[in-house]
């Protein structure tokens, strides 16, 4: 998983944890542990969807933009069902993490993982190139 309970709690609150994961029960004080890995599970299995072209499998250290979208996905699908349904804020921030989700696969946007062929995709460190230096150490002292 990408996302924990403690990450989903900070993110939305333990009263919208406990409202979405215990819907049939008004009185509980406490989440549905089960339910909310579940979703969490669900979540990072469509992120794995998306990612799988890309980066090699489960990411180790997921960055915070790929948490913050696998827990709204988790939240939404944790609407769904019961005598719940999900929210105009749920449903457009759903929308908005599979549309980041595509751009990842599309190769229009990285994030902060081993990629495939085993480097970084971050957008710090060094550069290099392999094209042939334009001038040499001899040209440079013939100046």
């Amino acid at each position: 998983m990408y996302a924990t309970i403690t990450q989903m709690i900070e993110r939305f609150g333990e009263t919208d944890m406990i409202r979405l994961s215990e819907p049939e029960d008004r009185t509980a004080e406490t989440w549905n542990v089960a339910k909310i890995e579940t979703a969490l599970t669900d979540a990072s299995v469509a992120a794995d969807s998306f990612l799988r072209a890309r980066y090699a499998l489960p990411v180790a250290n997921p960055p915070r933009d790929l948490v913050r979208h696998v827990c709204i996905l988790a939240r939404y699908d944790l609407a769904q069902g019961g005598n719940i349904t999900p929210s105009d804020e749920m449903t457009d921030g759903r929308k908005d993490s599979l549309a980041w989700f595509k751009l990842i696969s599309d190769n229009k946007i990285n994030i902060d993982a081993p990629s495939l062929s085993g480097t970084t995709n971050a957008s710090h460190g060094a550069k290099t190139s392999d094209r042939p230096q334009k001038f040499s150490a001899s040209d440079l002292a013939a100046l």
